[in-house]
């Protein structure tokens, strides 16, 4: 029998490396220029224009925007009806715990994203003034909500574009069949890394906006994992000996 993908040391080890990475990012963004530094690659500071323009953005958000997220609102359309087919179709049942980890990442992996926007108050690369807008930037660990209270509030630490592709992250953990996990986590980071490139390219996120969302990704999907594995029997998701071993 191949040994579980978790026991829990090794849960607990990437748990940690997943908050020591997001800790990392989030000091490397308040005391380093390091995201401007990346940002500048894409962006022309004589024509005051991004390597992806508006005009292009407009010609091409129909695949990389709004179709990279009903592609997987589709595909979690797909996971939710194998997963009812799994309780009366038996060659389905195999697919039924995967189909929960996955509609639970992508339930969660975006909403705690989107709840991380909204406290982090963190501008987007093309709305400040190095980039063409009118506002300095914050820091993660500065404390200049008073100073800045009558500005507007910044919405861009994590990325939530590129969210619902690191969700797929989950691939890795839920594929029934160990030989495929890996493929899953190349699936997972590359239509998340895609979808996040895509809005560093036009200045609606810096690299560690992109960065942030694959550990809160990672996190969220290590806390589904557990909690799935501690009520697979009441909820009938059956066992997976490959997965955990706690």
């Amino acid at each position: 029998m191949e040994k579980a993908l978790l026991t829990k040391k090794s849960w607990a080890v990437q748990f940690c490396l997943a908050l020591f990475f997001l800790l990392l990012i989030c000091v490397l963004h308040t005391w380093t220029d390091l995201d401007f530094a990346f940002q500048r690659l894409w962006y022309d500071g004589t024509l005051k224009k991004w390597w992806l323009t508006a005009e292009e953005f407009q010609a091409t958000r129909w695949l990389w925007y709004g179709g990279a997220k009903k592609g997987i609102s589709i595909f979690a359309g797909v996971c939710g009806f194998i997963l009812l087919l799994s309780f009366w179709a038996e060659k389905f049942k195999i697919w039924r715990k995967c189909c929960v980890l996955l509609l639970l990442s992508l339930l969660f992996v975006p909403l705690v994203v989107g709840m991380g926007k909204k406290a982090t108050n963190i501008y987007c690369p093309n709305q400040i003034t190095e980039f063409g807008g009118t506002y300095e930037q914050h820091r993660i660990f500065e404390i200049l909500e008073g100073a800045r209270a009558e500005e507007p509030r910044g919405y861009c630490f994590p990325g939530g574009h590129c969210s619902g592709g690191y969700a797929l992250l989950m691939l890795f953990f839920a594929l029934p069949y160990p030989r495929f996990r890996w493929l899953g986590l190349l699936i997972g980071l590359t239509v998340g890394s895609l979808m996040g490139g895509y809005q560093i390219v036009r200045g609606e996120h810096f690299l560690s906006d992109t960065l942030a969302t694959i550990c809160v990704a990672w996190i969220i999907n290590l806390l589904v994992v557990l909690a799935v594995e501690r009520f697979k029997y009441t909820f009938r998701l059956g066992n997976d000996p490959h997965l955990m071993d706690f």
